[in-house]
């Protein structure tokens, strides 16, 4: 998770410094800044923000481990992704047990793929457009990421 607070924390301090302006709003399993500019939808346990000129967005879901170790979890996806996306590279771990990798869509458009998991549950984040989400991607992953860990 260090990861994905070193990339809101960047995006939030190199890009602004203005005051929030739009809602947290609860998603049950996370609370969310949703950015003025941003819009959030929900279908069940999959959150998606979009940035309204669709240059950004990023996707958010949170479901039980069942057991299933992060690794695992991260190898799974990666395979599943191999199937609609190019160029989806091997997940690496950080020192605190989170995954990444990166992967391509049909556009040439890349991703951020992260996942975080507690001994119960994951959460799967999938950032596409990270440089033009600017502020407000930082604002989401931010306070996604707070509570998501202090539940």
């Amino acid at each position: 998770m260090k990861r994905l607070m070193a990339l809101a924390a960047v995006m939030v301090l190199v890009l602004s410094f203005a005051a929030f302006a739009g809602e947290e709003k609860d998603f049950g399993a996370f609370k969310a800044y949703v950015p003025d500019g941003w819009t959030a939808t929900q279908d069940g346990s999959t959150v998606a923000f979009t940035k309204d000129d669709n240059t950004s967005s990023v996707s958010i879901t949170v479901e039980k481990t069942e057991g299933v170790s992060a690794k695992d979890l991260a190898a799974a996806f990666a395979e599943e992704f191999k199937k609609t996306f190019t160029g989806v590279t091997e997940p690496q771990v950080d020192e605190d047990g989170d995954y990444m990798f990166k992967m391509t869509n049909a556009q040439g458009v890349e991703s951020i793929v992260l996942l975080t998991a507690t001994d119960t549950e994951y959460a799967l984040l999938v950032i596409t457009g990270a440089d033009a989400g600017g502020e407000g991607l930082g604002q989401i992953l931010g306070t996604m990421e707070n509570s998501f860990k202090n539940k």
